[in-house]
């Protein structure tokens, strides 16, 4: 299976980051420059963005950041090939991951995306589960889980996203992995368990973290408020929303409530 990484030009620290990690594992990938939501005239920003959104406005970096995803769609359909995992350049790798990419390529059937991460937040996921050679499993993600750190995107998922996302409107991860989300509801989420990836930030503490943000998520002019009363109370609703949506998966006894780990973390979980 093909990997992509998404760096962007002024970040050389996180592709040797990164690059240290897949050479010491064995696992070839191809950099894909990332989009630079900094250096976007307020008229390609204007161009790409809708007006209309369903959970938060995105700011340039965010912008920057959903359009250099759809960037790896478009390598991955112009490749011809059936999947790809798509990586972001903070990705602390398993030492499993090789084993789980090649799993995945073997043995998995059908899906859109499988998410290779974790965010170390507790998640709901469907009990029946295909164990794969490499012993990680697959099921079926019910809940939000967010980040896009580490995934693998059918060909016909990235073909779908890329006509349906044509303008951005939303943060991508909302779009992708929030259940009540307009487009991550149309689409077959896998998580793989254990994961594979973590955002680095998220498995060190936070005063020692070796990376922070790239996309600017800067507070409004607004006082308390990050984007606004009328868009942070709506903000609110949604997230009460899907806290209600996931209490409710979680009590089907077909489903379980859990903290998906990383292979190789000893990091305890924090509370959703």
């Amino acid at each position: 299976m093909k990997a992509y990484l998404i760096n962007l030009d002024r970040s050389p620290d996180r592709l040797s980051f990164f690059q240290s990690q897949a050479d010491r594992l064995g696992m070839p990938f191809e950099r894909i420059s990332a989009v630079d939501g900094k250096k976007l005239t307020p008229g390609q920003l204007a161009s790409a963005v809708s007006q209309s959104f369903e959970f938060q406005p995105i700011n340039a970096g965010e912008i920057g950041l959903f359009m250099s995803h759809k960037r790896v769609w478009e390598r991955l359909l112009a490749s011809g090939a059936p999947h790809a995992a798509v990586f972001e350049d903070d990705a602390q790798l398993s030492e499993s991951v090789v084993s789980a990419l090649a799993a995945i390529d073997r043995e998995a059937t059908s899906f859109d995306v499988i998410k290779l991460e974790t965010t170390l937040r507790q998640t709901v996921c469907r009990r029946d589960s295909q164990v794969l050679s490499s012993g990680h499993t697959l099921q079926k993600l019910l809940s939000w889980h967010g980040g896009t750190a580490g995934y693998v995107i059918s060909a016909d998922c990235a073909r779908r996203m890329l006509t349906l996302k044509l303008l951005l409107s939303d943060p991508i991860d909302q779009v992708m992995f929030n259940p009540i989300s307009r487009i991550s509801s149309q689409l077959d989420l896998k998580q793989l368990n254990p994961a594979v990836c973590i955002q680095q930030d998220i498995l060190q503490a936070s005063d020692a973290a070796k990376f922070g943000t790239t996309i600017d998520r800067n507070l409004t002019r607004h006082g308390l408020f990050r984007h606004g009363p009328v868009i942070d109370a709506r903000r609110m609703f949604k997230k009460m929303q899907e806290r209600l949506r996931r209490k409710r998966m979680a009590a089907d006894p077909a489903n379980s409530l859990s903290v998906i780990p990383f292979a190789d973390s000893t990091a305890s979980s924090r509370a959703a």
